[in-house]
């Protein structure tokens, strides 16, 4: 195993190659005074930044048994983050390049996906993540949107994501209940639509027809070849937005689950509402999100996210009556009761203390038996239903690696068409 990149303090540099486990014949190893077997190598540096220079190098021992010297104690580096174990503090607080706050024996120390060497000094592909806002002792999520252009169906539009799209799901994100190493709450979400600066890679899709002929298929994949940069990939996870998919199926987006593909068909309802929630639930779906929280048992009135149909479009549920509310652009906590369909209580209703009359006879009833979702997919007609905590269980393992390879994706699902449920409440 090779260790990635350490920095070496005071001279700003960063190794490459640095061995674990090393090789050589026979004539290559030598012995010291005490007996250790060990092979001499020049260990090859480069400036932050910079490409590797021939001229810089500096001459180390690696041991047979795993040890290692160097003239220089911040070589090391333990869990082959690109970061050296002298700069790794463990304080939960990032000061600078010398005094990071990360474990020194954790490559992702804010478990998002990215390693800390990569948060801290940049990517190995080039791109200026520091610059980008992350942090290694935040969680960050990073995307790129990509969008058609037409005047298909409905007139001329586009299905380029609205600035207030954008900016209520970084605001979802960014009030999650989720607790960073800094001691912060919330995920920080690095959103590319094309607004210029670092952000100039998401980018009207031109040549292509705006219904897609499938899905996740290779029109798809030829399409982000074409305008996703290459450098981008295993850091940032990626959205088509066309009229729609499957040649004019009325679904509103398709994702892999636990990965970094998705598409958002808005069709002719592209407004900031739908936008920005049905983006939330694709990236849901990304971060391991079913549409049942955990299953796929759909429809479920205490399951209260933006994964569920029933609050998809309306958004979740503020006041306990099952209906979706304005403003509801939220995850589940996992806080709604369970809701027993052979014996429910209208009286707890879906929090336990205020009433919810199920099947709308005036009386609320104390042993109520009723199917609350018969189009769920669950398995029987009444059925125990379960809310979710959301957020704490997200999954940040999506991210292809360097070659596009990706083993983490479950599988891929579709989603709910627009326009919304009758569950929606009048405004």
């Amino acid at each position: 195993m090779s260790q990635r990149n350490p920095m070496l303090l005071g001279l700003g540099l960063v190794v490459l190659g640095l061995c674990t486990a090393p090789t050589g014949s026979a004539a290559d190893w030598q012995q010291t005074e005490a007996g250790r077997a060990f092979l001499q190598r020049q260990s090859i540096l480069r400036s932050q930044g910079q490409p590797v220079g021939p001229s810089k190098a500096l001459t180390d021992r690696v041991f047979s048994d795993g040890g290692f010297e160097s003239p220089n104690p911040c070589l090391e580096d333990r869990d082959s983050d690109g970061l050296a174990d002298c700069v790794e503090t463990l304080t939960g607080h990032f000061i600078d390049i010398s005094d990071t706050g990360t474990d020194p024996d954790n490559p992702d120390s804010d478990s998002d996906g990215l390693l800390d060497g990569e948060e801290v000094l940049g990517s190995e592909t080039g791109l200026d993540l520091p610059a980008m806002g992350v942090s290694p002792l935040r969680r960050d999520i990073l995307l790129e949107y990509d969008w058609f252009e037409s005047d298909y169906s409905c007139g001329p539009h586009s299905q380029r994501p609205t600035v207030a799209a954008i900016e209520r799901l970084a605001d979802m994100f960014a009030s999650a209940p989720v607790q960073n190493p800094d001691g912060s709450f919330g995920i920080h979400l690095v959103q590319d639509y094309g607004q210029g600066g670092l952000y100039q890679g998401g980018n009207r899709i031109d040549g292509y027809h705006p219904v897609l002929p499938g899905a996740l298929d290779a029109t798809f994949y030829e399409i982000k070849q074409a305008n996703f940069d290459p450098a981008r990939l295993g850091y940032f996870r990626y959205v088509m937005l066309p009229h729609q998919y499957n040649g004019g199926s009325f679904s509103s987006g398709y994702a892999e689950v636990v990965g970094d593909d998705a598409i958002v068909a808005l069709q002719c309802f592209n407004n900031d509402d739908y936008l920005a929630r049905t983006m939330a639930h694709e990236l849901g779906h990304l971060l391991g999100l079913l549409h049942g929280g955990f299953e796929w048992c759909n429809h479920k009135p205490n399951y209260n996210s933006l994964m569920n149909y029933r609050y998809q479009f309306a958004g979740i549920d503020h006041d306990c009556d099952a209906q979706g509310d304005p403003l509801g652009d939220d995850f589940s906590i996992g806080a709604r009761v369970l809701l027993n369909e052979s014996e429910l209580s209208e009286t707890a209703g879906v929090c336990g203390a205020q009433p919810v009359d199920w099947n709308g006879d005036g009386t609320l009833d104390e042993q109520l038996e009723y199917d609350l979702n018969p189009t769920g997919g669950c398995s029987g007609t009444f059925s125990m239903l379960h809310d979710f905590d959301d957020w704490t269980n997200l999954t940040f393992a999506g991210l292809a690696d360097r070659t596009g390879a990706l083993k983490s994706v479950q599988s891929e699902v579709g989603c709910a068409g627009a326009p919304p449920s009758p569950t929606h409440k009048a405004r």
